[in-house]
């Protein structure tokens, strides 16, 4: 007999395994964002969702055709077919119910803001390696092409020594039953808009800042409706971000450096062809060419890369760790009365 004729193919012996997903809770953003990017990414399948409605959690599977629901989250993790779990909660459930799946042996994908405070995400880091899991902050903008090349862009110099750093992410909240007007759930502008902020100017300046100092409108309900803040990255670097529930809608980013000025629309969720970049220099505005695509289908296929073929992640867990760290620190300035106050990062953890 042929030896070779004789062996499996070649193919078969390296064929990639599939990643079962669950879903914790019927959240819009799943329905409409993270679930559609998980079919849409191979070897990635949902296979559950859980929630702690049975009836709403059998409509939601139905309705998007996943073959299991459960009527609590505890008994998606206890699964053994489910891999990986998506926590698109309440910001208040995200360090309590990550740790558990992680507990369980799970992959977590957890939406944005990591956790309520830093304290939090340095114990999900801690449950993370303990039980050798993969846990990922869904920053689904980072993966975004345009938010790659802008980042090189400044850090290379294009701008000159950067000075600069401006943004808004404004729009108006009318529900006043969502969960992000109730403080007892982690509502408020600063978790929910004010995180992608920080993340980007952290990023774009390549450091940690040394303080900050902020300002605040609270609703009735008594979350922070309307932020205003101000972080210092010391070497003549100033950033600033204004974030809100309680005007039109409005979401841009502006990077001025000792050269040149860089001006963004929508950096946070581009338009699916792409959202401009313009950049001003030498008295000569041009724009910068964006190339669209799903976001969130990039972050899946990232996902899965790290968590089955063990890829080093982009971006690693002291990021989300020390994104709290600043806004610990903002907090602490609005119950201050505006006062400065001095940010010490944390350590790395290791991934």
């Amino acid at each position: 007999m042929d030896l070779l004729s004789s062996m499996p193919n070649a193919s078969s012996l390296f064929k990639k395994p599939t990643l079962n997903w669950g879903i914790l809770g019927t959240s819009r953003i799943a329905r409409n964002q993270m679930i559609p990017a998980i079919k849409m990414v191979k070897r990635n399948v949902v296979a559950a969702v859980g929630s702690r409605d049975l009836t709403r959690g059998r409509e939601y599977a139905q309705a998007l055709e996943i073959p299991k629901a459960y009527g609590s989250y505890e008994e998606l993790l206890a699964d053994p077919n489910i891999q990986a779990v998506y926590i698109p909660l309440p910001n208040n459930d995200h360090a309590p119910l990550a740790i558990k799946a992680m507990q369980a042996g799970k992959h977590v994908l957890v939406e944005k803001p990591f956790a309520l405070t830093a304290s939090e995400a340095q114990l999900m880091v801690s449950a993370a390696l303990e039980n050798s899991v993969v846990l990922m902050e869904a920053f689904m903008y980072r993966m975004d092409p345009r938010i790659g090349r802008l980042i090189e862009m400044v850090r290379e110099g294009e701008l000159g020594k950067l000075r600069f750093i401006s943004s808004t992410f404004t729009f108006s909240m009318n529900n006043p039953d969502d969960y992000r007007l109730k403080p007892e759930l982690g509502g408020g502008a600063l978790y929910d808009v004010g995180c992608y902020c920080i993340n980007f100017q952290r990023l774009l300046v390549g450091r940690e800042p040394l303080s900050a100092q902020a300002v605040c409108h609270l609703g009735q309900s008594g979350v922070d409706l309307q932020v205003s803040a101000t972080l210092d990255f010391g070497d003549q670097v100033f950033t600033h971000f204004d974030v809100a529930y309680n005007t039109t809608y409005n979401q841009k980013t502006q990077i001025i450096g000792t050269e040149g000025v860089l001006e963004i629309e929508r950096p946070f969720n581009p338009d699916k062809n792409g959202s401009p970049v313009w950049l001003t220099k030498d008295a000569e505005t041009k724009k910068i060419n964006a190339k669209g695509g799903n976001n969130y289908a990039r972050l899946v296929e990232h996902f899965y890369n790290v968590a089955i073929s063990k890829d080093l992640p982009i971006f690693p867990l002291s990021d989300a760790v020390n994104n709290m760290v600043v806004i610990d620190a903002i907090f602490q300035s609005l119950a201050d009365g505006g006062a400065t106050v001095a940010i010490k990062a944390k350590s790395n953890p290791s991934n």
